[in-house]
């Protein structure tokens, strides 16, 4: 019997208001430059998408209702695409949590699925809403073609899990703004699924 293939691009959104941040929830807008580049991305990576899936966050959100406006084709806002909520560390700048918080940035690379920014939502809990939200689409939409709008942490926590890689390898996915992987899912009788990565772009545009 054959497989059912399902394709997923997941693109990160492009780069937002507000500077050099910890920007988890923090609802940044695009930049005018955040807006090219995912422009810029789907030129050079065309798909026959049938549908967009999307963060509700509004730097995730407006990419993706212009996609699906300007194509025809169903958008689905779903919660569980949305970044990390850092607490106590949303809206601040990188450079002044890494000089401190040595010990919880340490964590963060070395152990990062069990790290907790200070009234935060954990990394675990993170991943496990993203594959909720994975295996919802491959349930509901299984052999078609999906666009999934969504950010960094989200990408990288996801990719560490459909690629079985060492948890702290995940800090090494450099994913720029509008950076973009492209999965292809084959799944068997028995509903068991293969995952393979066979196209990442991650170039800064």
């Amino acid at each position: 019997m054959s497989s059912i293939v399902t394709f997923l691009d997941v693109i990160r959104h492009g780069e937002p208001e507000g500077g050099e941040v910890f920007r988890g929830r923090t609802d940044h807008r695009l930049t005018d430059n955040g807006r090219r580049q995912f422009q810029q991305r789907l030129d050079r990576n065309p798909g026959n998408w049938q549908r967009v899936v999307s963060s509700p966050l509004s730097r995730c959100s407006e990419s993706a209702e212009l996609v699906a406006g300007q194509s025809d084709l169903p958008l689905h806002i779903d919660e569980r695409w949305a970044e990390i909520d850092y607490g106590d560390w949303e809206n601040v700048p990188i450079k002044e949590i890494m000089s401190a918080e040595q010990t919880h940035v340490r964590q963060l690379w070395e152990d990062p699925m069990n790290f907790c920014a200070p009234g935060g939502e954990p990394v675990g809990q993170l991943q496990s809403r993203v594959l909720e939200g994975w295996a919802h689409i491959l349930e509901q939409h299984a052999g078609q073609h999906t666009l999934i709008v969504t950010h960094g942490g989200v990408m990288r926590v996801m990719a560490q899990h459909l690629l079985s890689l060492a948890p702290e390898a995940m800090n090494r996915l450099g994913i720029p703004y509008a950076g973009m992987l492209r999965l292809r899912v084959d799944t068997d009788h028995e509903n068991k699924h293969w995952v393979t990565m066979i196209g990442m772009d991650g170039a800064e545009l």
